[in-house]
């Protein structure tokens, strides 16, 4: 489940009708850059606030380039930035746009976001339409949601093609959210980032995770690599990931974060939690949780799990939205399906929305952008409420967890 799923499926006129899925602080740095790709001099590589003058891009891994736009202001009267422009070099092929910051209670999204080429990847008015500003689909080319205290937003997420190289424009939206669940602009200082993937994809990637253990049914870092669960659950994961040609590596670590989560509009425990993973190795963290449950009107329901974003925050450790959560807990007869579960948290990590959300009665389901991936195929990976053969990745869904900076080449 990513964050707001309940919410902002309500605003379209979904009921969440059952329980799967569900409804800058302190990072770490990455490792030494070895660069394999050659971009040309007469491209642009750096990244420009208006008026602000020019950041120097930072290599990060091999690949990807990392535009810091430094500190921007929100207007506390319209939420809205100023206009950014970041120039992208030849050769990119995604871009991840991610903001951090401001007070307790700020929630983020992109407002605008025009490409290198031209076209429109954000419109400015879908903050006037349906859904609006939880969930992006009428006027976002790549759909993205909001998020409290770090929001990222991937391009491209779907098979529209978009060139990214160039001066891109970009628009950062703060609101702050009542005890009504209304929306109202916000103001505050944030910290915005681009990171680019720069040329084509190789034929095999690595993706580091690091499993965190808070505690939970007694399940330790020493423990952890010998328990029969976590076992089972690791080769799941690899197993999944393998089948698109990814090789998950996997680490264990001790946090201090709580074994008992609640998600809700402002998601306070799980910003915590995320922040404990703080100077872990440079991977994706995944927080396993004795239990994690939903704030909904008629009381707290169990889900089993819950990501930072939809995509998260990209090669970063301890921040707000840096990690996925998973629950331990099991119901009563129901099969394991931890490995899925955390396959599938790591697949909104990464960027990939449902295939399909619930229906409530009278009301067509929403789907991913994706073509190829099937109305109600429950062995699809990022079907709403994973079952433990939900496996299955489709070629396009493949290309978009490939178009993600936390991709290594192998």
């Amino acid at each position: 489940m990513a964050y707001g799923l309940g919410r902002w499926l309500a605003r379209l006129g979904v009921q969440l009708v059952g329980v799967g899925c569900g409804p800058n602080a302190a990072t770490n740095t990455d490792a030494p850059f070895v660069q394999d790709i050659v971009i040309p001099h007469d491209s642009s590589v750096d990244g420009r606030q208006a008026g602000r003058g020019t950041t120097d891009a930072q290599p990060l891994s091999t690949g990807t380039v990392r535009f810091d736009l430094g500190p921007v202001a929100l207007n506390a009267g319209t939420g809205l930035s100023p206009l950014l422009t970041v120039l992208l070099p030849l050769g990119t092929r995604s871009a991840a746009v991610t903001t951090t910051g401001g007070s307790d209670g700020l929630h983020l999204v992109v407002s605008r976001w025009q490409s290198g080429a031209g076209p429109m990847i954000v419109v400015p008015g879908w903050l006037d339409s349906v859904g609006a500003p939880w969930l992006c689909t009428d006027g976002c080319l790549f759909r993205q949601a909001e998020r409290p205290r770090q929001q990222t937003a991937l391009a491209p997420n779907c098979p529209a093609e978009v060139g990214l190289a160039g001066a891109n424009t970009l628009q950062i939206y703060g609101f702050s959210v009542d005890s009504a669940h209304q929306a109202h602009p916000a103001g505050g200082s944030v910290g915005v980032r681009v990171d680019a993937v720069v040329g084509s994809a190789p034929e095999h990637a690595v993706l580091r995770v690091n499993l965190c253990l808070t505690g939970a049914l007694g399940i330790s870092a020493a423990v952890a690599p010998k328990h029969s669960r976590i076992v089972a659950a690791v080769a799941a994961l690899q197993d999944i990931f393998a089948d698109i040609s990814v090789a998950v590596t996997v680490t264990y670590a001790d946090v201090g974060g709580s074994p008992f989560v609640s998600h809700d509009v402002e998601d306070a425990e799980l910003s915590k939690l995320f922040a404990s993973g703080a100077g872990q190795p440079m991977g994706v963290n995944v927080f396993l949780v004795e239990k994690l449950t939903y704030a909904a009107k008629a009381g707290p329901l169990p889900i089993s799990g819950l990501s930072g974003g939809i995509p998260g925050p990209v090669r970063e450790v301890g921040g707000p939205q840096a990690g996925v959560a998973v629950s331990l807990q099991l119901g009563v007869g129901e099969e394991d399906r931890l490995g899925v579960a955390i396959a599938h948290e790591l697949g909104h990590f990464l960027g990939l929305f449902h295939t399909e959300e619930p229906a409530s009665p009278g009301k067509v389901p929403q789907g991913d952008q994706l073509f190829d991936t099937a109305s109600g195929a429950t062995d699809n990976l990022m079907y709403w409420s994973p079952q433990a053969n939900s496996r299955k990745l489709s070629a396009q869904q493949r290309a978009v967890v490939w178009n993600s900076a936390w991709l290594e080449p192998k």
